[in-house]
């Protein structure tokens, strides 16, 4: 009896030190294994919004960025800021591009529409400049046909070759202008890259005509010479001598 009431002390012992011990903790993952994903990517839908259309999207902004590259070399002088503003958009759109190719397509499409707001605004500013520029080229061209018109007589021998001479340089006129009335409609449709291009269509009909007036070398030479950066402009060259200093690196 005194041994089973050993035993059973012994038990109640054992079953005490139990109560006592404390339970198993559960272990954190370390820190290097936590998520690192921001809040916004985990979105399926998000993402997959963000992705819609951003191929086209980026190759537009490319293509903008080499347009626009060129007339800050050919005209950057003439309109107040273009080059900062260019810089900032190029920046832009490599954080951008640096966050597309970590797939954070959220915050890269953000970015990229941040960027194409301000493509905009600096096609607009250049916008203003071209009409300046190319209405006063062309009514320098419409002068000229003008005076033509009056200058030959009939009688005076070569009224086959004046008329001839006189209906192209007039058709270039009709042709630059129609190019300038194509640009006023982008303008009002706020497309102001688009109607560029048509004011520098127009610049180069109206060059062409002035070229065209005289047969002297001389004097078409100096056509050229005053028109140079126009001509070089709108077949895309970029001005011997202009910067061509790559964009900083962007922060991550």
């Amino acid at each position: 009896m005194k041994h089973l009431l050993s035993i059973t002390v012994f038990l109640l012992a054992l079953a005490g030190l139990g109560a006592q011990t404390p339970a198993a903790t559960q272990t954190t993952p370390a820190a290097a294994e936590t998520a690192t994903h921001d809040d916004a990517e985990d979105n399926y839908l998000d993402r997959q919004n963000a992705l819609k259309g951003m191929e086209s999207l980026r190759t537009d902004t490319q293509k903008d960025i080499r347009k626009l590259s060129v007339m800050v070399s050919n005209f950057g002088a003439e309109v107040a800021g273009s080059d900062g503003e260019l810089k900032s958009i190029r920046d832009r759109y490599e954080e951008s591009s640096i966050m597309y190719y970590r797939q954070m397509y959220v915050k890269a499409r953000g970015k990229l529409d941040e960027v194409r707001v301000s493509v905009s605004a600096l096609y607009k500013k250049f916008n203003d400049h071209y009409t300046q520029r190319t209405n006063a080229i062309l009514v320098e061209a419409a002068k000229a046909v003008s005076g033509d018109e009056l200058k030959v007589q009939p009688g005076s021998g070569n009224e086959t070759e004046w008329s001839t001479d006189l209906i192209k340089n007039q058709s270039r006129l009709r042709t630059a202008y129609g190019h300038v009335a194509i640009a006023q409609d982008l303008t009002r449709d706020k497309r102001y890259g688009d109607a560029i291009d048509h004011y520098r269509l127009a610049k180069l009909f109206g060059i062409g005509l002035l070229k065209g007036m005289d047969e002297d070398p001389a004097r078409s030479k100096a056509v050229d010479d005053k028109y140079r950066n126009d001509i070089g402009d709108a077949s895309g060259i970029v001005r011997t001598g202009a910067s061509t200093t790559p964009a900083a690196t962007p922060t991550k």
